[in-house]
Parts: structure tokens; C-alpha cells; sequence
């Protein structure tokens, strides 16, 4: 592969996950209710399938599941550290 067609595939993938952005913050709104929370979230997801090879090919409907399904996990580990560093703040 030469440096022009590997400078296309990055600027491709970057196109891509631009055209996912709303939609992972959507599915991490919907989950966390709370702006801050979803956007954190739908960072740390779209940080993730960037870093993704392989598998983050296919349709424009596979890549959504997938963002989908990486978001979800996302806002559950946000929620989840969330709630311990409010525990911790009630205490």
C-alpha cells in the first residue's frame, strides 16, 4: 500500500465516524439523560472504533450497529463511574 492510498483510507474512516458523531451522542443521550454524560461517552466510542482495524468495515448499517453496540458499552461505563464518584461524594 502506498502513502497516498493509506492517506484516502484515513481520511475515509475520519468521513465516516464524522457521519457517526450525532448518532452516538443520540444512543449515549438516550441511555445517560444527562448532556455532559453523553457526550463523554460518545467520545470515548468514537475514540474507540477510530482505533478499531478490521472490523470497522462493512455498510453504512453495519457501521451504525457497531457504533451503536460500542457507544452502549461506552455510557455503561460511564454510568457506572458516574454513580461510584457520587457515592463517594454523598460519603
Amino acid at each position: 500500500m502506498n502513502e497516498m492510498s493509506a492517506a484516502k483510507q484515513r481520511i475515509h474512516k475520519l468521513q465516516q465516524l464524522r457521519g457517526l458523531e450525532h448518532y452516538a451522542y443520540q444512543v449515549a443521550h438516550f441511555i445517560l439523560q444527562n448532556e455532559c454524560l453523553a457526550l463523554e461517552a460518545a467520545k470515548a466510542a468514537l475514540i474507540e472504533l477510530s482505533r478499531m482495524g478490521a472490523q470497522f468495515k462493512g455498510s453504512e448499517e453495519e457501521l451504525r450497529g457497531l457504533a451503536k453496540k460500542v457507544t452502549i458499552n461506552a455510557s455503561i461505563q460511564i454510568a457506572r463511574t458516574s454513580s461510584n464518584v457520587s457515592r463517594k461524594a454523598a460519603l
